[in-house]
C-alpha cells in the first residue's frame, strides 16, 4: 500500500482503501460495453481499474507518479496535468471525477473542461463531477465512512461562493488531512462553464453527476 502523499495534498493510501462503488456506481452503471475511456485525475485507479477489468479500452491520466504506479496493466498510464493534455485522439467517455470543476480559478476550471472537450468524440460521453450547492452544511464538522476509511470534514472559512475545508483520512491507524479550496457553482454557472468549454448539458445521473456531450 502507497505511504506517499501527492502534491495536493491527497494520501495514496486513503485512496487504496476507498470503495468504487462510493462515488463511481453512477458512472459503472450508465456505461455500455466496449466503450473507450479517458480517466483524468484516475489517481490510483479506482475507477480505471475496474473499467479495465470490465473490457473497457482505457487511459489513466494523473500528475502524480505513485498514484500511476497502482494502475493495472490493462490500463495505460499517463503522467500529466490536466489542463495541458493533449492525446491527439477522441474517447467515447471522459471522466472529470474529484470536484475538479469546482476549483476557484474560472481559468483553470474552463482549461479542465476544454481537455475534457477536446478529448471527447462527437456523440460520446462525458462525464462531470461536482459539489452540490449545498455543500457547505455538508462538510460543516460532517464525519463519514468510505469502506475502511474514516472521512472527517471542517469547514475552515466561506468567503461568498468560495470556501475552504479540510478533510482528514483515517485508516489502518494512520491519518492524513488534506486542505482545499473550491467554489459553489449553482446549476445555471455549472451549465455555462461547461457550454463554454464547447459541451452540451446532456443531463445527469445523480444530484452530483452531470453528463455532457459534444
Amino acid at each position: 500500500m502507497g505511504n506517499g502523499v501527492t502534491p495536493d495534498g491527497s494520501p495514496v493510501a486513503a485512496y487504496l482503501a476507498i470503495p468504487v462503488d462510493r462515488d463511481f456506481a453512477p458512472v459503472l452503471d450508465d456505461l455500455w460495453p466496449g466503450a473507450s475511456v479517458l480517466d483524468l485525475g484516475c489517481g490510483v485507479g479506482r475507477l480505471a481499474n475496474e473499467l479495465a477489468r470490465r473490457g473497457h479500452e482505457v487511459v489513466g491520466v494523473d500528475e502524480s507518479a505513485e498514484m500511476l504506479a497502482h494502475l493495472d496493466a490493462g490500463v495505460q498510464a499517463v503522467q500529466a496535468r490536466i489542463e495541458d493534455l493533449d492525446l491527439g485522439r477522441t474517447f467515447d467517455v471522459v471522466v472529470l471525477a474529484s470536484h475538479f470543476v469546482n476549483t476557484a480559478d474560472a481559468v483553470e476550471r474552463h482549461a479542465l473542461l476544454a481537455c475534457v472537450a477536446r478529448h471527447l468524440s462527437p456523440g460520446g460521453s462525458a462525464y462531470v463531477e461536482h459539489w452540490n450547492p449545498d455543500v457547505i452544511d455538508d462538510l460543516h464538522d460532517g464525519e463519514g465512512t468510505a469502506g475502511d476509511v474514516v472521512l472527517r470534514f471542517r469547514l475552515l472559512e466561506q468567503r461568498g461562493a468560495e470556501f475552504d475545508a479540510a478533510i482528514t483520512y483515517v485508516v489502518g491507524g494512520e491519518e492524513w488531512t488534506q486542505t482545499f479550496t473550491a467554489e459553489i457553482l449553482d446549476e445555471a454557472q455549472l451549465e455555462a462553464a461547461v457550454e463554454a468549454a464547447g459541451l452540451q448539458v446532456f443531463g445527469r445521473l445523480d444530484p452530483k453527476w452531470l453528463v455532457a456531450t459534444r
